[in-house]
């Protein structure tokens, strides 16, 4: 069992706080001044007590601190305990909270790393439990015994931030309950690989069927298909290769192939250039008439300086149209002659590709040996990816299914498990009702556990009078928390004390709590702590009609107002 006795600092930031066994009320009061209750700083003394007992400080909003506060940021924080049979004292600074000095019985230990402190704590709070028993950590374990004020207390098992959308996690109750922790670990960790599997799988089938365009059946066929093919030109290949004359003719073939396309390519240039010669335009035929009408108009304006005659002009213009004429068609001729050439070329090395081609291939398959291994790679290429594909998507369907398996016969064992410990179901299921009966006024209630095949695992089934309103889920959380504490199963794993931060909203579910957590430490003194902070005006008129069993000044334990607050300042959070 862990007692905390006392909250302070080294220099002082604070005044310090004793808790004793029972109720302890961290009050807000109204302040001469004004009687506003929030921001009084109850929270932030929870916060102090949660970060002596190993909280990350970039969970905590003492991360929100001002560094310029350097006294409280430098300031160590300390928490006596009681831990089991140990006097134990735990101090942290905001500034250096990786440093961690526990002193255990007077004897000094210093840790530089949080998780080396917290292993050290969870050993010791383990000494008394068998060797054999599931262990958690001890954050772990203080999970549902600290909730986060910003949970809003509306769910059993969610204990954080509800901005953070941490994971729940069912492992300390299970281990408070003494129920199926170790299936419940081990289903866990193979959701998680599961989780992996199903999307490796799914990327998978994405690939195998063109991003789920074909159905897998569909890409199989094909898959056969595809080997057919491979299988119908491999053969071919390998009858060449295997033929006597392959050795001889390959070098034959191969320079044939490189020859008929170099020709090829010299055959469609010419062919280029002859259709540009074919569309060059032909020379104008101008008349005669023409001609002469202007020779002589030229003639008579230059004189005697045109000599020569009309016959000598159309001489002239005959040798230009009749030299033009020569070099386009010599050109085409030329080129024309070329092509028959080449045309001719090409037949006889067709003919003798052919020949040689036919010497070594009964033609079923081959008409040309660099397209045929071409095409033969890229299918075998094509074959071996498809193949790979299907392959690692049939592993991968044979994995998961694997794992699907396991996790039934995991939850089938769970299942068990929770049969053969049905006594501390319905013990604890007795507890609530009892609690519900006394702060609610009937039994209307019920609890269970049930396995469930998504990632939660275990699914806590609680339901209570009138519940699904804001307030009667936190008197829901409140009597399962304190069911925990109590029970007589339960109590055995349990730390023993309970912190809860704001979680009342009414006067009415304060004064009955209350009366019967004061009841229950009357009559079993010493069995438990309940830590809780609230503003009065929820508790003075219940204190003031006399219904509360107790003076609300023995179990106060700090009161702070706007003008007393716990750190004495007023400061904005930093973002």
């Amino acid at each position: 069992m862990i007692k905390i006795n006392r909250l302070y600092s080294e220099p002082q930031i604070f005044e310090p706080i004793s808790f004793e066994y029972g109720i302890n009320i961290i009050m807000g009061e109204e302040a001469e001044s004004t009687n506003k209750k929030i921001g009084v700083g109850k929270s932030i003394c929870i916060e102090f007590i949660n970060f002596c007992l190993l909280k990350r400080i970039p969970d905590s909003r003492l991360n929100l601190i001002p560094k310029k506060y350097s006294d409280i940021t430098e300031s160590q924080i300390k928490l006596d305990v009681d831990f089991n049979d140990k006097k134990i004292t735990i101090s942290r600074s905001i500034k250096n909270q990786e440093e961690i000095f526990i002193f255990v019985n007077g004897e000094e230990k210093i840790f530089n790393r949080l998780d080396d402190a917290s292993d050290y704590l969870g050993t010791l709070y383990f000494e008394l439990f068998p060797a054999n028993l599931k262990r958690l950590s001890f954050r772990n374990l203080l999970q549902p015994i600290i909730r986060d004020e910003r949970s809003e207390f509306k769910d059993l098992i969610q204990s954080h931030d509800t901005k953070k959308r941490i994971p729940s996690d069912c492992g300390p109750h299970l281990f408070y309950l003494n129920l199926g922790l170790e299936k419940y670990s081990e289903i866990k960790t193979l959701n998680d690989e599961l989780q992996k599997r199903k999307v490796y799988f799914t990327e998978i089938k994405k690939l195998v069927t063109q991003n789920n365009e074909l159905k897998i059946q569909d890409a199989k066929a094909h898959l056969n298909e595809l080997e057919s093919e491979v299988l119908k030109v491999n053969k071919s290949i390998e009858g060449l290769k295997n033929n006597e004359s392959f050795e001889l003719l390959q070098e034959d073939l191969v320079r044939l192939e490189n020859k008929l396309s170099e020709l090829r390519i010299r055959q469609q240039a010419i062919k280029y250039e002859i259709k540009q010669i074919d569309s060059l335009p032909k020379p104008e035929n101008i008349n005669e008439n023409e001609i002469s009408i202007i020779f002589n108009q030229f003639k008579q304006g230059l004189g005697d300086l045109v000599e020569k005659s009309l016959d000598d002009l159309k001489e002239f213009k005959n040798k230009i149209d009749g030299f033009r004429s020569s070099i386009v068609n010599d050109r085409l001729t030329a080129l024309k002659k070329e092509l028959n050439q080449l045309n001719e070329v090409v037949r006889k090395l067709d003919n003798d590709y052919s020949q040689k081609i036919s010497l070594i291939d009964k033609g079923e398959v081959l008409r040309d040996l660099k397209t045929s291994i071409k095409i033969f790679n890229d299918k075998n290429s094509e074959l071996s990816n498809l193949r790979s594909l299907i392959e690692r998507y049939d592993t991968a369907e044979r994995d998961k299914k694997l794992l699907e398996a396991e996790k039934t016969v995991l939850i089938s064992d769970f299942d068990e498990e929770l049969y053969q410990k049905a006594k501390i179901i319905k013990s604890f299921r007795e507890t609530i009702l009892e609690i519900h009966e006394k702060i609610m006024g009937n039994r209307e209630a019920h609890f269970d556990i049930k396995t469930t095949k998504n990632k939660s695992v275990v699914e806590f089934v609680m339901r209570t009078d009138d519940d699904g309103s804001h307030s009667t889920e936190r008197m829901k959380v409140f009597i399962y928390d304190i069911s925990l504490m109590l029970n007589e199963y339960t109590k055995q794993y349990h730390p023993g004390f309970l912190i809860h931060d704001n979680i009342f909203e009414d006067d009415d579910s304060i004064e009955k709590s209350l009366n019967f957590l004061y009841g229950y430490n009357e009559k079993s003194p010493n069995e438990f702590q309940y830590i809780v902070t609230l503003n009065s005006d929820l508790i003075e008129l219940a204190s003031q009609n006399g219904k509360l069993s107790f003076n609300v000044s023995d179990v106060k334990r700090a009161s702070f107002t706007k003008e007393n607050r716990f750190l004495g300042l007023k400061y904005n959070e930093t973002k």
